[in-house]
Formats: C-alpha cells, sequence, structure tokens
C-alpha cells in the first residue's frame, strides 16, 4: 500500500470512529444497550447473514447480463465471488470495491476494465433510481417522520449544494471535452479510448436482451436489502413492533449513511439509523443498539464471504497460470 492509500484510509477511518463516537455520545443507558443488543435473536442474525448474501449472488448473476452484449461471458461463480470481493475491499477502503471487483474479473477472464467499469456505474445508476424510488415511497407513506429525520441530519446548506452542482457539471463537460479526443497521441488520447471502453460498458444495457431478468435481479436485490435489516428489527423484541413503512424510512436513512466516506459505514451509518428511528418514535439508544447488530451481523458476512471470493478467484489464476 503507498502512503498516499494508507492516509486517504486512515483518514477513512478517522471520519467513521468520529461518527462511532459522535452517536455512543448520545448513549443515556450503557447497559440497556448491551442488553438490547444481546436480546437480538439467533434466527434473525442467521436470516440476516443468508439474505445479505444472497443479495450479493443475485448481484454477480446481474452483472453477467451486463457483460453478455459486449460478448464477455464469466462464469456465474466468478462474477459472484468478485462482487463478494469487493464489499470486502469496501469495508476497508471506501469506494475501492468498485475498481477491485473489476481488476478481480479483468484477471481471471481478461475483460477490459474501461468496459467492466462501465457496467458498474450502470449498476450504480439504477441502485440511486431505486434508492430514490425508496426515498418517494418513504415521503408518501412517512411524512412527518421523513420530515423529523431531514431536520435531525442537518442536510447541507443551499449553497454548498449549489457550489456541488457547479463542480459537478463542470466535471461532466471535462469528461465530455475529453472523451471527444480519440485518435490524438500522448495521455489524452489514452485517457479518450480508456473513457470509450467505459461508454461501451455503460450502454450495454441498452444492448441487454434479457432485460426482465435483469429487472427481476435489480427487485430481488433491494428486497433482500431490506428484509436482511428486517428481519433484525423482528428478531430484536425492542423494536419488534416497528411497522413496515416505518422500516422503510430506517432503512433509507441507514443507506445514505452507508453513502458516507466511513470504511465499511462504521460510524456513518449507526448514526444514521439511529436518527431514522428516533424519527418513528423510539430512543436513539435502542436505534444505536439495532444498528450495531444489523452492522456486525453484515459485515461478519461480508468478511466472510468477500474472503471466500478472494480465495477462489486466487486459486482460479493459479490454475490458469
Amino acid at each position: 500500500m503507498t502512503l498516499r492509500k494508507g492516509l486517504t484510509t486512515l483518514v477513512f477511518f478517522g471520519i467513521g470512529l468520529g461518527l462511532f463516537w459522535l452517536a455512543m455520545q448520545g448513549v443515556e443507558d450503557p447497559e440497556a444497550l448491551k442488553r438490547d443488543m444481546r436480546s437480538a435473536q439467533w434466527w434473525g442474525i442467521a436470516a440476516s447473514f443468508v439474505m445479505g448474501y444472497l443479495a450479493i449472488v443475485s448481484r454477480g448473476l446481474r452483472w453477467n447480463l451486463l457483460l453478455a452484449p459486449m460478448g464477455h461471458r464469466p462464469s456465474p461463480g466468478r462474477s459472484v465471488h468478485a462482487v463478494a470481493f469487493s464489499y470486502f475491499a469496501n469495508a476497508f477502503v471506501p469506494r475501492s470495491g468498485e475498481v477491485a471487483r473489476c481488476a478481480a474479473l479483468n484477471q481471471t477472464d481478461d475483460i477490459p476494465v474501461d468496459q467492466l467499469l462501465g457496467t458498474v456505474i450502470t449498476e450504480r445508476v439504477v441502485d440511486f433510481v431505486m434508492l430514490f424510488g425508496l426515498v418517494g415511497f418513504a415521503l408518501v407513506t412517512n411524512f412527518d417522520a421523513f420530515l423529523a429525520l431531514m431536520v435531525e441530519a442537518q442536510l447541507p446548506a443551499t449553497p454548498t449544494l449549489v457550489v456541488a452542482g457547479v463542480l459537478a457539471l463542470g466535471g461532466a463537460v471535462a469528461l465530455w471535452w475529453l472523451s471527444q479526443q480519440r485518435g490524438k497521441s500522448g495521455l489524452v488520447g489514452k485517457l479518450a479510448t480508456f473513457l470509450q471502453g467505459i461508454g461501451t460498458g455503460i450502454k450495454s444495457v441498452l444492448a441487454m436482451e434479457k432485460r426482465g431478468l435483469f429487472l427481476a435481479h435489480t427487485f430481488f436485490i433491494w428486497v433482500m436489502y431490506f428484509l436482511m435489516s428486517y428481519v433484525l428489527f423482528k428478531a430484536i423484541p425492542a423494536v419488534s413492533t416497528l411497522g413496515l413503512t416505518d422500516a422503510v424510512l430506517v432503512m433509507v436513512a441507514g443507506g445514505f449513511g452507508m453513502v458516507l466516506p466511513a470504511p465499511g459505514g462504521i460510524g456513518s451509518y449507526h448514526w444514521a439509523v439511529s436518527l431514522g428511528f428516533a424519527a418513528v418514535g423510539f430512543s436513539g439508544d435502542v436505534g444505536f443498539a439495532v444498528a450495531n447488530v444489523v452492522w456486525l451481523t453484515q459485515t461478519a458476512m461480508i468478511v466472510a464471504t468477500g474472503g471466500l471470493g478472494y480465495v477462489m478467484l486466487f486459486l482460479h489464476r493459479m490454475r490458469r497460470g
């Protein structure tokens, strides 16, 4: 690991630990927190573990649907292992998983990294559409609680959002200009060719034959994302009465917490879920306890399946070599 990457990782961990510490400061009864965590029933933990991995499996199979129009057909097992490994990488260095899984499949199946990145970008767009669809559902079905959550989350001020929008627009224009420089020599030409490959990967969704299956996988993935938390809500007596619409709002809060640059969502996820539970009428202590159980369960799943995925991909590369 280079010095720059090491420092970046330390900064991200610092952000996560800082948010976790802030969430801990709001705990009024540490003993009650421990009691609520210990009350989680094993059937819920086991079901959440399995559902989390089923989402990874479905994501790997869906990835193959995007690769097929470009003539790439890696085995379903390798695609699933690469996706599992990406979650493992994200648990340590935020946003590294997308590149890690592309590099892994490039090494096992010789698929160009730029095309792989294009399909991953397509997936991320679909994921954000689904997340904002859930935001809309939470807004319509739980308006007062949603507003309370937004107030507590202290969203960025309007000037900050305007600056971010201008920077994003400027970046998009720069990328468009660079993509038009194909055929030129030097670094600019190489970057333009690389961007063209990414564009090919993004366009793969338009040439996909099994769009119905792609949508089915997408729906299944997000149902699993919801259920892997919901079963734990039902397995913890203190929040087992949580209604379906309230659970969706808590999931939305947790989803935005995972967007923040903290390794594996540590701290940011706990903070966001605590706010979500507070918005629907539960104490912050209970919300923090539930967030701990969900995060620990899913982190254990990611470490176990991601580690297995890395080993299986490594063994395949050894057999090829």
